[in-house]
């Protein structure tokens, strides 16, 4: 660079002063060397000029369905897609409802995880390279009805996650592993049977671990692609600079590359915290380098001041958007001569781990940790194979109602079958969702089989389509003989949970205006502790309280 520095100075030194033609040189390199948020003036303008010109070309591959047909190995049946030289593999890793989140005031804690280091020795497979990426996807809350604010007073700023679904996408790139492919035959036999086998092998070692991890045939593989993307159709999708924007009035989707050097110690789960639409959040896995992360939303506009650890990705949002959907694009095709989507250093990397589950609703304050709060999911959210779960609840029917109220407000569709339906009926109406809540009743059109959970207040539990029952019973009733979750009210304002190895009893919590909702609304339960209003009273994009980054 000297020397050509050099030839430059000199040619253009018969025509201006030397200290012109230095200025000159020294412009044209600032314009290749400076950085300015990441790229270069030069990388910059290219980037201008390929999304002003390659826009259509982007449209078409972003909305084009992938191709994908179930492949049978031995194992069993795995979905494959095929997105040009690479191949596509999903599997379904389901939540262990089993395992409650703990919520302190700076922090909350579960097991129901999936760790980094696990999954790293599962990305060499007999000299065949597969990448894996983990795409979580949920919601802090439901953005329907009012009721969704007034529970947001209740998780505050903590990354609590009413509803997530999880699953791993594993990608095979034919060109890179060619050589060991063509050894096992031809190509377009081979690699399909390949990663459809590394996909059950994967899936197997997981379950030794306890997780409960299944591949996904066809179906349900377009079917979680369809998840991944909900709120934000693709084919009614703008591209702009700076985010997607949706035929939907003040909804776009974001995508930013996660600076790991900027992460405190919340890490990852932060990133739930800053809209309150849907994310998405992708760690994708390769043998080539070391973790890379991503984080979509789903939601208003990301206008605000925001933290130090998102990096924006202008000019390469459908770019973005196909990167964290099962396609054959990854992170790594957002590296290109910028910083905005690093590679976490080892150290970082070796105690990486990504929550599986929703963290589910908040049940209470544990007793004798007043500050401690307890949250459990009712139901499954898996769409592929969901658990089937019973519930039995013996308490007063306004507690039992709270519970049923919240477990709608972070995504169950409910339906209960009762001996007194007018005194549910307020509640029905002042959710005004027969979607999330309804009365069961075989003129309104609505099927069984819509419903997430089953309720049978003061009736005997039926065999039903809905994956999760509840039976609500008053206190002291009999017990059901084997259920998953018991939730006994023990006290004016106390509930004994009990879990599989463990019961935990809670002070029952409830924001200030809850209790309007319930039966018998006239006065919240006694002994109940009531959460403030905060300034924050509808679900914002910067959660409020957040210390400012």
């Amino acid at each position: 660079m000297t020397i050509g520095g050099s030839v430059v100075v000199a040619g253009l030194s018969a025509y201006l002063p030397l200290w012109g033609a230095a200025l000159i040189v020294a412009g044209l390199l600032l314009t290749a060397v400076i950085r300015i948020n990441g790229r270069t003036p030069v990388r910059w303008l290219l980037d201008r000029l390929e999304f002003r010109t390659g826009r259509e070309q982007r449209v078409a591959r972003l909305i084009a369905p992938l191709p994908v047909h179930d492949v049978e190995v031995p194992a069993g049946l795995c979905g494959i897609a095929e997105d040009g030289a690479v191949l596509i593999a999903m599997i379904q890793l389901a939540p262990n409802l089993d395992l409650p989140t703990v919520i302190a005031e700076q922090t909350i804690y579960t097991e129901d995880t999936v760790s980094v280091e696990s999954l790293l020795p599962m990305l060499d497979h007999y000299g065949i390279d597969i990448d894996i990426d983990i795409v979580t996807t949920g919601q802090r809350v439901r953005s329907a009805g009012s009721y969704s604010m007034l529970y947001d007073q209740l998780i505050g700023s903590h990354p609590v996650v009413g509803n997530r679904l999880t699953w791993l996408v594993l990608r095979l790139d034919q060109e890179r592993n060619l050589k060991m492919l063509a050894r096992r035959g031809p190509c377009s036999v081979v690699a399909p049977k390949t990663l459809a086998t590394a996909a059950h092998r994967i899936a197997g070692r997981l379950r030794e671990r306890g997780m409960d991890a299944h591949p996904l045939p066809a179906e349900a593989f377009v079917d979680a692609t369809r998840l991944l993307h909900v709120g934000a159709e693709l084919p009614e999708l703008t591209e702009q600079w700076q985010s997607l924007q949706s035929s939907v009035p003040g909804r776009f989707v974001t995508s930013f590359g996660i600076d790991w050097s900027e992460l405190d110690e919340s890490g990852l789960d932060d990133c739930w915290t800053w809209n309150s639409g849907r994310t998405t959040l992708v760690v994708s896995l390769s043998e080539a380098d070391g973790p890379r992360a991503a984080v979509r939303y789903v939601g208003p506009a990301m206008t605000e001041t925001l933290p130090d650890y998102l990096r924006r990705l202008p000019g390469r949002q459908a770019l973005a958007l196909r990167a964290t959907l099962p396609t054959g694009s990854s992170l790594r095709d957002l590296t290109r001569d910028e910083r905005t989507v690093e590679e976490a250093p080892p150290e970082m990397a070796a105690g990486l781990s990504v929550a599986i589950g929703p963290n589910g609703q908040i049940l209470g304050a544990i007793t004798g940790q007043p500050r401690h709060r307890l949250a459990l999911p009712l139901f499954d959210p898996a769409r592929y194979n969901p658990r089937r779960r019973a519930v039995d609840v013996q308490a007063m029917l306004p507690v039992a109602q709270q519970l049923v109220l919240r477990a709608t407000v972070v995504g169950a569709d409910i339906e209960v079958h009762t001996s007194r339906p007018q005194r549910w009926q307020h509640l029905v109406s002042a959710v005004g969702d027969t979607r999330s809540l309804r009365l069961a009743d075989v003129d309104s059109g609505i099927t069984e089989t819509d419903a997430t959970i089953a309720v049978f207040d003061q009736l005997p539990p039926q065999v039903s389509a809905a994956p999760t029952t509840m039976s609500i019973s008053d206190p002291g009733s009999p017990r059901r003989g084997s259920v998953d979750l018991a939730i006994e009210q023990v006290g004016e304002a106390q509930l004994d949970v009990r879990i599989p190895m463990r019961t935990v009893r809670v002070n029952l919590v409830e924001p200030r205006g809850e209790t309007r909702y319930l039966d018998d609304n006239d006065r919240p339960p006694p002994g109940a502790v009531v959460v403030q209003s905060s300034d924050r009273t509808v679900p914002v994009t910067r959660p409020h309280g957040h210390p400012t980054r």
